[in-house]
């Protein structure tokens, strides 16, 4: 059956080993770092790959490793993540653990039988390109994409599982892992970081400058619970100081509020709202952010300045896509999918050499 889906980019703010208040990493790069995941991965059986102890990280989302498959010709990686996840919102998926750890198959969970332990999730799919530093998410009907798991489970792995004999490795008061080089000469601490965030267009880009140009309002849309008054966040904390017609609590449901404001955002300010609030692209809920242009009641939504794009491939009726069969369909377009984050550097690249 033909699965399709969405590709929705991110720049890699930091990866690699940081002292405090520097943006230098000393090493573990992106490309060095997945690396050593994959190596650490093949080593491991499926229960073994989520790096925190459940005991002690309840606040964790459980995340294991399904597969890592990497690119020597491309210097890609493309990982399939599990998501250990319990709702009800979509199919859900269990894989039968066998005794000695490895994994047997994946079952959806209405046809699961027998008495095999099962670890019930979904999967998570990312596309890693060292060359742009930059990663992309892949996001189908029976899919799941969580940046922030994302970013937790690479942090996680390399604190606390991946070896690392080439540093001093120590943990502070505080839980956190601590790396120092086997070196005289470099007698600094170092952090482990890892950070990405939305990919928007270029400031400097001509449809960007267009739009900083045209905006004169701002529009925010959320949902509202009525009921749960001592929750209230964002726009539910107006209705305790304004007396709003029409909200009352009885029939215990929420609302949809739209508040417009009139602004004039520069092109940072655009680029900083596109990354921090815009929309999956394939989301289909109320909660949004868009801007009214030229004082027009039509409104362009942020996720359009989003750098996104499509994938359709065949799952051949199984319900979790293989790393190297999805990443094949990838590299077949992959000059066309970073085309567009190639022509976004070129201005960057042109202002850094002068």
């Amino acid at each position: 059956m033909l699965q399709s889906g969405y590709l929705n980019f991110f720049a890699v703010n930091k990866c690699g080993l940081y002292r405090h208040f520097s943006d230098i990493p000393k090493g573990l790069d992106l490309a060095d770092a997945f690396a050593r995941l994959k190596e650490w991965k093949d080593d491991r059986n499926f229960e073994a790959t989520n790096p925190w102890d459940s005991s002690k990280y309840k606040n964790k989302t459980h995340c294991y490793c399904h597969a890592i498959h990497s690119d020597s010709e491309t210097g890609d990686f493309f990982l399939v993540l599990w998501k250990g996840d319990s709702d009800r919102h979509g199919p859900l998926y269990g894989i039968t653990v066998n005794p000695d750890g490895s994994i047997e198959q994946v079952v959806e969970q209405t046809k699961a039988k027998g008495s095999k332990q099962m670890i019930w999730g979904r999967p998570c799919y990312y596309w890693v390109v060292p060359e742009l530093n930059i990663v992309a998410s892949l996001k189908f009907d029976n899919s799941r994409t969580d940046s922030a798991m994302f970013q937790d489970w690479v942090s996680g792995c390399l604190n606390f599982r991946v070896p690392l004999p080439e540093y001093v490795v120590s943990t502070t008061e505080k839980g956190f892992t601590r790396f120092e080089l086997n070196d005289d000469d470099d007698p600094y601490k170092y952090y482990f970081q890892f950070d990405v965030s939305m990919k928007s267009l270029s400031t400097s880009s001509a449809e960007m400058q267009e739009l900083a140009r045209k905006v004169t309002q701002i529009v925010r849309r959320e949902t509202v619970s009525i009921k749960d008054v001592n929750k209230r966040k964002g726009f539910a904390k107006l209705f305790q100081n304004f007396e709003v017609p029409y909200i009352s609590a009885e029939d215990n449901s929420i609302r949809q509020v739209e508040l417009r404001i009139e602004a004039k955002p520069t092109v940072e300010e655009l680029e900083q709202i596109i990354e921090t609030y815009a929309a999956n692209h394939d989301t289909k809920s109320w909660e949004d952010v868009g801007f009214v242009l030229d004082k027009s009641n039509s409104i362009v939504w942020a996720s359009k300045y989003r750098l996104t794009d499509h994938i359709s491939l065949d799952d051949d009726n199984q319900p979790v896509f293989k790393a190297d069969e999805i990443y094949a369909k990838v590299k077949e377009n992959r000059e066309r999918y970073l085309a567009p984050i190639r022509r976004d550097m070129l201005p960057k690249q042109d202002i850094a050499n002068g």
